[in-house]
């Protein structure tokens, strides 16, 4: 059964537009498995809040023996090498990244707490209505799944990732197991640590409406041109703020309009990092980040008259020292190297350019 669908924006942009083809294709495959199971309940794009952390998933299958959530990529390839490094190429450009599984277990987590909270609402009791049942043992499994025409690179087998089309094979396949362990002999389980959790078809459909009814949309509006990129992408491809609107540490967020903009750093496999500004809110209850304001610094510019030197400022928009018509734009760093400053005529006038960034 299909209790919430996702309501698709068709963006523009087409790093977004990337992100919700990947979602709609994963929501295609849910509802062609689950629609007509009474046993199985699928939620789409949830959004819920506990105790101050928020957990949004892109998609939650609510069963009889547990949760599975399902988290979509858009990378055209997507790789983990042999130390459990994880890396996403998109339009040729490789950028490393957190990995996904984590994240999906740490919503989990976050779920999980929220029926427990709630238990008493969602489920019976046993022993003559003495002893209340709960969630504490219930599982959450995690599934990591890729675009159908994406690529999977495995330095190390991650048993959670799978192609799109493969994962309701793969719920459908574990949640049989389940039911056949849990119609074995009671005798036989009692002194198993394998024991099977399981709850009722109104147990289920209570958790899974009782979720449905704590979604919260974000605060922000999504615009359908803006681009909404992960922590683990470079500042560099990150939304570009309004010219009006210069980010700066302890500056109130422009996108929530609640919390104050703070400085996190992105760590790579390869060694390198990379600052940028985030809203204190970010991931979890807003999505705002934005690239650093370059540090100014005085440098002697070396295409001036050497009889005749002239201090430069040099910084992003600034104009370009050597040709004097192009603008100073930030560009990324080529394999692991730091971000530079490089001339907007690079492409017209072939104007080389290039000044790196402390």
């Amino acid at each position: 059964m299909i209790l919430k669908e996702k309501e698709f924006t068709n963006p523009s942009d087409p790093r977004l537009k990337a992100g919700e083809d990947a979602e709609r294709q994963m929501a295609h495959y849910l509802q062609r498995a689950f629609r007509k199971r009474d046993d199985c309940f699928v939620i789409n794009d949830l959004r819920v809040s506990h105790d101050g952390d928020f957990a949004w998933i892109d998609h939650l299958v609510v069963t009889t023996y547990g949760f599975f959530i399902v988290e979509s990529k858009s990378a055209h390839v997507i790789g983990i090498n042999e130390h459990g490094d994880w890396q996403r190429t998109y339009n040729n450009e490789s950028t490393g990244m957190q990995s996904p599984v984590l994240q999906a277990q740490e919503q989990g987590r976050i779920l999980k707490e929220l029926l427990i909270t709630n238990k008493e609402k969602l489920r019976g009791k046993i022993f003559f209505g003495k002893m209340q049942k709960g969630f504490k043992y219930c599982p959450v499994d995690v599934y990591i799944a890729i675009s159908d025409n994406g690529i999977i690179q495995r330095g190390m087998d991650i048993p959670e990732l799978f192609k799109a089309d493969a994962v309701t094979g793969a719920i459908t396949e574990k949640l049989a197991q389940l039911k056949n362990k849990a119609n074995q002999i009671f005798l036989k389980n009692i002194f198993s640590k394998d024991v099977v959790w399981e709850m009722t078809k109104q147990e289920a459909q209570a958790a899974a409406e009782f979720l449905v009814s704590q979604h919260t949309p974000p605060a922000w509006p999504i615009k359908a041109e803006q681009t909404i990129v992960e922590a683990n992408a470079k500042p560099t491809a990150m939304p570009q703020p309004e010219r009006t609107f210069v980010p700066k540490v302890g500056a109130l967020c422009p996108e929530c309009g609640q919390q104050k903009l703070i400085r996190k750093s992105i760590n790579r496999s390869d060694g390198t990092e990379t600052d940028y500004l985030a809203c204190q809110g970010y991931p979890n209850s807003c999505k705002a980040i934005f690239p650093l304001v370059a540090v100014v610094r005085q440098v002697m510019s070396t295409y001036e008259a050497k009889e005749t030197p002239v201090v430069k400022t040099i910084g992003e928009e600034t104009p370009c020292p050597k040709c004097g018509t192009g603008k100073l734009v930030r560009k990324p760093g080529k394999n692991g190297k730091p971000d530079f400053f490089g001339c907007s005529n690079y492409r017209k006038t072939k104007c080389g350019f290039m000044e790196s960034i402390t």
